[in-house]
């Protein structure tokens, strides 16, 4: 619960990664203001910031169910978890700021293929193109960010081991509430969707402007893509 704590607040700030981009770019090309189409756009966002996340929770929950089986529960595991969602937060915002100085210049969220050619000069010549403040005030949003990201993983306060572990038979129920309701929880959020068919690159399509669809989409989600 602390982990997932933890994730809906990156959640949020993945959202305030957006809301920069709306306002400090996107906003500014529009052909004209539809405010339901732009609200569909965050919608669809969140669903895709949302799997980013049902796919780090993969490892964590067969890690969880693994201690709980062999009831191990050594302090530095929760240092590994905390490392762990301190390297992919990293990632996250490292991907987001590279990718909103190509999304400033091209209408369009980078690919693997960008990412394959990219060095820092890329980034530097792109910023280069835009106005000073827009750089700036992004750049100061995505280093805050990080850090709140980051305080918020060291103030994880997991206990000791006890707090974790019952010696006590489970109560009926337990099972399907710590066992399968986590799991498929983190099953729907990994495929965006309770539909037969996974969150895939129609889900963005929400309006007839490139960039709205294209803000609907995350930088780590594009990353293979």
């Amino acid at each position: 619960m602390k982990l997932l704590k933890l994730s809906i607040a990156m959640i949020f700030f993945m959202t305030l990664f957006r809301m920069n981009l709306f306002f400090l770019n996107v906003y500014y090309v529009l052909p004209e203001l539809n405010p339901g189409e732009i609200m569909q756009s965050f919608i669809a966002g969140l669903r895709f910031d949302i799997l980013v996340f049902g796919f780090l929770f993969i490892p964590i929950y067969f890690l969880v169910l693994l201690q709980a089986t062999l009831e191990k529960w050594p302090p530095n595991f929760f240092f590994v978890y905390k490392t762990y969602f301190g390297l992919a937060w990293i990632a996250i915002c490292s991907l987001t700021f590279v990718d909103f100085f190509f999304f400033a210049h091209h209408g369009k969220r980078m690919r693997f293929a960008e990412y394959s050619g990219w060095s820092p000069e890329v980034t530097f010549e792109q910023a280069q193109t835009l106005p000073i403040n827009q750089w700036i005030v992004f750049t100061v949003i995505s280093i805050v960010l990080l850090v709140l990201g980051h305080m918020l993983i060291k103030s994880l306060k997991f206990g000791e081991w006890k707090d974790e572990y019952s010696p006590h038979p489970a109560r009926r129920g337990e099972v399907l509430l710590r066992i399968l309701i986590p799991l498929i929880l983190i099953v729907l959020a990994a495929r965006g969707s309770v539909m037969p068919h996974h969150l895939a690159l129609e889900h963005s399509e929400v309006s007839n402007s490139k960039e709205l669809n294209e803000m609907a989409l995350n930088a780590v989600w594009c990353f293979d893509k």
